[in-house]
């Protein structure tokens, strides 16, 4: 029984002329920010402007180029990866002999690990506790 008062009130023009207050307060609250907004890529642009390809052809290539070059580097990092898997496994598998320096300073790079992963989870909640 009480929403039908609330739609007896409601009436396209009324909401039509509310639209068009609300888009004009919008329109110019945000002209300063559009002009600096469009200053600033202006200005960008005109700053980079020898980095812009023109030649279509040349633009058609570019996408390949990137992704071709960027495959490239896979091989060489997989490389430089499984030698420092192999040093930490050698590192594993002499664990046993490893001084008191060598100790404290994994057990530092692990407390620094876990700190930053409480760090995330901290700034994932918004900065607030977590729940108890």
């Amino acid at each position: 029984e009480d929403v039908e008062p609330l739609f007896e009130q409601f009436s396209p023009t009324m909401a039509a002329a509310r639209l068009s207050t609300f888009a004009s307060k919008v329109t110019t609250t945000l002209a300063p920010v559009r002009s600096k907004v469009v200053e600033s890529y202006s200005k960008m642009m005109a700053d980079n402007a020898q980095y812009v390809v023109t030649d279509a052809a040349v633009e058609d290539k570019l996408l390949k180029q990137w992704f071709y070059t960027k495959m490239s580097k896979i091989g060489p990092t997989m490389k430089a990866a499984d030698a420092e898997a192999q040093l930490w496994r050698k590192s594993w598998d002499n664990r046993n002999s490893a001084t008191v320096g060598e100790l404290s300073r994994m057990a530092l790079f692990g407390a620094e690990v876990v700190a930053w992963f409480a760090v995330g989870e901290y700034v994932g909640r918004g900065f607030k506790p977590a729940p108890l």
